[in-house]
């Protein structure tokens, strides 16, 4: 018998796994990494405002113990955007991603090592790390005859794993040698087939019920290669088909959470919490393409050419309600919500009180003062 869920069931799972519900945020430094992991990294720009919704009180100097500990890592893994990851988690969606990055056409994966970026390795093996301008320059004036060639190299090798991006100079990211690295990283350990099999289970531990489709666009696979990897798990019994009502394609869940999908079949608390989220936050990610659908709101990710920084989308509970453009210059004093949408029929006076005290928490947090308009009702 195939089981059949609820979509309040499956929303009330993927906010518990994202770390939003009260219950489950961070409450200390020591949580930060468990919530990097909950999440699926952070995406880079963004990634303050992601971990401030999912704690009880963030401090950013949290953050930088783990970055400065080099126990976080930056990788162009998930569609190829810069993500901070896990130390231990990194080499696993650095190998699941390779044939994503092999399709890129900017910075796309070589399929193998020259002698000159064995030279180069050797180079960052022996003096690195390196900031890109700094490699540039330090082997460019040892090698001359490569110097125009160096950053193409430096990236083929961080595409290929020999180099990983870790900690920061002046704002710009350190190349070091993945054999020197502080934290030890061996890809060659884990293969392509053993990483994806461990980044669609990590998917589906994050999101629950996920449909082909929404595993491939989380990942950026194409839905050939997602397809096989389900079809290898399913043959493995490490997941099940599942049905969710009012929704006709399959979905799919590991068998190891069918039992905390159950529990909440018949205890599905009722909320009040507010969450402003960023535009790259784990939860628009992942339900960008149903967002309407099941939390009922139609949130669209900001294109470059509206200059729009961030739309944030406005959660309550386990309802999206509306959605706010945030200008958040750092050379602004002001944090200012310049045009607020919120669906009238959620909203009350004490809801719009907790929404303002949402974004004058994330102002302090920015050291800025807020400014906000009256919201338009739909």
């Amino acid at each position: 018998m195939v089981e059949s869920y609820s979509k309040e069931v499956a929303k009330e799972f993927v906010l518990k796994r994202l770390r939003l519900t009260p219950d489950a945020n961070g409450k200390s430094r020591d949580d930060v990494l468990s919530v990097v992991r909950s999440t699926g990294g952070l995406q880079y720009g963004g990634h303050m405002l992601e971990l401030f919704s999912r704690f009880k009180a963030f401090n950013i100097k949290w953050f930088d113990h783990w970055y400065e500990s080099y126990a976080l890592v930056e990788g162009h893994v998930l569609r190829g955007a810069l993500r901070v990851v896990t130390s231990d988690e990194y080499p696993y969606y650095f190998m699941a991603t390779r044939s994503v990055a092999r399709r890129r056409k900017y910075q796309n994966c070589p399929l193998s090592l020259s002698n000159v970026h064995h030279v180069a390795l050797n180079f960052i093996h022996q003096n690195g790390p390196f900031t890109p301008l700094e490699f540039r320059k330090q082997f460019g004036h040892t090698y001359a005859q490569h110097k125009g060639i160096a950053c193409k190299l430096l990236y083929d090798l961080y595409n290929c794993g020999k180099v990983a991006r870790m900690g920061r100079k002046n704002q710009k990211p350190l190349f070091h040698s993945v054999e020197k690295l502080p934290y030890k990283l061996d890809m060659s350990k884990i293969t392509e087939e053993e990483a994806k099999k461990w980044l669609l289970m990590k998917c589906l531990s994050m999101y629950g019920p996920f449909t082909l489709k929404d595993i491939a666009h989380w990942v950026g696979w194409n839905l050939t290669e997602t397809r096989d990897i389900l079809n290898t798990l399913l043959k493995e019994q490490k997941i099940i088909n599942i049905k969710m009502e009012g929704d006709n394609a399959v979905h799919y869940a590991r068998n190891e959470d069918l039992p905390f999908l159950n529990s909440l079949v018949k205890n599905l608390p009722h909320y009040s919490f507010i969450r402003i989220l960023f535009n790259d936050d784990s939860l628009l990610l992942g339900y960008y393409r149903r967002l309407k659908d099941y939390f009922g709101y139609n949130w669209t990710y900001p294109q470059f050419s509206e200059g729009v920084v961030w739309r944030a989308a406005i959660l309550l509970g386990r309802n999206l309600i509306g959605e706010a453009v945030v200008d958040m210059y750092a050379e602004s004093k002001f944090l200012e919500v310049k045009k607020l949408i919120l669906r009238k029929k959620l909203v009350s006076s004490e809801t719009l009180a907790s929404i303002k005290d949402e974004f004058a928490k994330i102002a302090k947090f920015q050291n800025k003062t807020l400014k906000m308009v009256n919201p338009q009702m739909t």
